[in-house]
């Protein structure tokens, strides 16, 4: 071969990955179907024609193929569960949503590695659904996990300064943050509802005080938490 040769090859790929950083710079969703299957494709054109029941279908047959390839307790079928219960929510099939809910929930509770996140956005949304049913005391447990999830476990042993300076990092961000605020309301909520108004207070009073660190004392979010202390019934800022 010779050096002009070469030199051809070489600025042919040059150019070839450059065009290939442009195009999945401007159209990555090219590059993202090469590594779909047909299959999932299919699932994503079926959605945005709002043909939920056909992209059900598609759905179910892959958490077949799962199960039978004893492939069932991984974090990719708990996905499919998931996705599931999101299409069985727009059909309003709540029943069947709760239950692929509960499905991904159980798996991903196995799982070596947990989804600490995923885990409490699953509860957060049982939660919500028992709330709208009025099975306020499951909401209320829903809600609790989730807290406890986001809260996570507080570490007891001597790590040295530095980890438990981290530590503590850590713990401030998990408490005070706008996911764990939200929890905190709508425990309170849940408690107020319940006429367990000394309860309520405390939650309502542990989400003022992190919208306070993490939004300021004068946002909005602040002022609607206290609003929701001073109109409640049994409530106050006492």
């Amino acid at each position: 071969m010779t050096n002009r040769q070469s030199n051809i090859i070489f600025y042919s790929v040059i150019s070839l990955i450059i065009f290939a950083v442009i195009l999945n710079y401007t159209n990555p969703e090219i590059f993202e179907n090469l590594t779909k299957s047909k299959k999932e494709i299919s699932i994503e054109e079926a959605i945005d024609k709002g043909e939920y029941k056909a992209a059900l279908y598609i759905y179910q047959q892959l958490a077949d193929e799962k199960i039978r390839a004893n492939d069932e307790n991984t974090i990719e079928t708990a996905t499919i569960f998931q996705d599931i219960a999101n299409l069985y929510s727009l059909l309003g099939n709540k029943d069947e949503e709760i239950n692929y809910y509960l499905k991904a929930l159980n798996i991903k509770k196995q799982l070596t590695e947990v989804d600490v996140y995923g885990i409490v956005r699953i509860y957060d949304k049982l939660g919500s659904l028992a709330e709208e049913d009025k099975q306020f005391d499951q909401a209320q447990m829903y809600y609790e996990k989730s807290l406890e999830g986001k809260l996570g476990t507080a570490r007891e042993e001597d790590d040295g300064l530095f980890v438990g300076m981290m530590n503590t990092r850590t713990k401030y961000l998990r408490l005070n943050n706008e996911e764990t605020i939200a929890t905190f309301k709508k425990l309170g909520e849940i408690h107020n509802i319940k006429a367990e108004y000394s309860i309520a207070k405390k939650y309502y009073e542990k989400a003022l005080a992190a919208s306070k660190l993490t939004f300021g004392e004068d946002d909005v979010k602040t002022l609607e938490i206290m609003n929701l202390m001073n109109t409640s019934d049994g409530l106050s800022l006492d």
